[in-house]
């Protein structure tokens, strides 16, 4: 469901609006996209690439750098998602190359390492258990699986034909990438302000860097891994900038099991099923208690949460790193938005006005609309009895003004 946060304050709005991003592997960037196209379809006069600040951790970080660039979310759906026939393709191949050269490191280290291992057993080996062997041949283990650095490559491609460049500091939004310093556990911010002299593409690839999946990059004599390690979305930059209005999308929520599921419930679904969930629920346990800081801290914020229903067995059977079948999880995303939209119309709906916005009822009540008319800006067809509904809520509203 959508998660809303009125002000507790409400003053008179800045109209300065936000987006905050989180993490979640491609199969949660895909949901973003979907998502997102649907609340730029829903509400009217809004430029989704055209808000004032942007937060992206992860996954989000790669929309979030796109928007703040000036590319439309239709562009990025034709790249990332629809169109495999564009100059510069998305090729999942091209982001899921192994890390030869860690592998390489890793074999040199290796005949080292397994000697250690065979002296200390050697020397006491009652007292010497299996653990103490593991954690030394451990270190010959690479640190990644894959390296992502074709991932740098291709999103500095995409950034400088389509958006403002990969520079931050040539940016006319301002757009902050959170990653975390490998060393030292902390965050670490890359924006207009701060590490701004490092490419945008590199930031991001910083910030996606999930441990054991793909190995830290390294900028600046300093290794980066992963921003969702210590912020699932990081909303609170946007926040402390003076946002009054912050759209957020999070696609990675724990799943609640449906009483009629089997007694074993995830627990059948072996040990991925049960990692999975862990790192739900987790991420939602940090989500949850960063909105719950906001109240207090950002009173005069609205914030509006997107996110999965918990008991979407749709996004949480799908495998967290998927690239298949990613236009249909875009159109997925959409439809499942829109309908969160309309549900909650009456709660949304004040929350928008207070800063001049408005739904699109036409648009949220044509069954017909689909990401493709979205995407290609065309009308689908509308059938009679949604021309009717339409034609009598303005009729409704014209009365209540009279």
């Amino acid at each position: 469901m959508i998660d809303i946060k009125p002000a507790q304050q409400p003053v008179r709005s800045n109209h300065k609006l936000g987006l905050a991003l989180a993490g979640g592997g491609p199969l949660g960037g895909f949901y973003e996209l979907g998502a997102l196209c649907a609340l730029e379809d829903s509400i009217d006069d809004v430029d989704l690439a055209d808000l004032d600040v942007y937060v992206g951790v992860s996954a989000g970080a790669f929309i979030a750098a796109g928007l703040a660039g000036g590319i439309s979310l239709s562009k990025m759906c034709d790249i990332f998602a629809f169109n495999k026939k564009t100059e510069n393709p998305f090729n999942p191949d091209h982001f899921l190359q192994p890390a030869y050269k860690d592998y390489i490191k890793s074999l040199a280290r290796s005949p080292l390492l397994l000697g250690k291992s065979l002296v200390k057993w050697a020397k006491n080996p009652l007292q010497t258990s299996i653990v103490d062997i593991l954690e030394i041949s451990g270190q010959a283990l690479p640190t990644g699986i894959f390296d992502n650095s074709k991932l740098e490559q291709f999103l500095k491609t995409v950034l400088k034909q389509y958006g403002q460049g990969n520079d931050f500091r040539k940016l006319e939004k301002e757009l902050h990438i959170v990653a975390c310093e490998l060393n030292t556990g902390k965050i670490a911010k890359f924006s207009n302000d701060s590490n701004n002299d490092v490419p945008i593409s590199k930031a991001i690839q910083a910030s996606s860097a999930l441990p054991g999946l793909y190995s830290p990059v390294k900028i600046k004599k300093r290794m980066y891994v992963d921003g969702a390690l210590r912020r699932t979305m990081n909303a609170s930059t946007a926040l402390s900038q003076n946002v009054q209005l912050l759209l957020a999308v999070n696609p990675i929520v724990p799943f609640v099991r449906d009483h009629s599921t089997p007694e074993k419930g995830l627990v059948a679904g072996g040990l991925p099923m049960v990692l999975s969930q862990t790192f739900r629920s987790v991420v939602q346990s940090r989500l949850k208690t960063g909105l719950a800081k906001y109240k207090s801290q950002y009173p005069k914020a609205d914030i509006i949460l997107v996110e999965p229903d918990a008991n979407d067995e749709v996004m949480f059977t799908r495998n967290l790193f998927s690239y298949s079948k990613r236009d249909q999880l875009c159109e997925y995303a959409f439809q499942h938005t829109r309908s969160q939209i309309k549900q909650q119309a009456e709660e949304i709906t004040p929350i928008l006005e207070r800063h001049g916005l408005s739904l699109n009822k036409q648009h949220l009540q044509d069954n017909r609309r689909d990401i493709n008319c979205f995407i290609k800006q065309r009308v689908s067809p509308i059938s009679w009895t949604t021309k009717i509904n339409h034609s009598l809520d303005l009729l409704e509203e014209r009365l209540k003004t009279q």
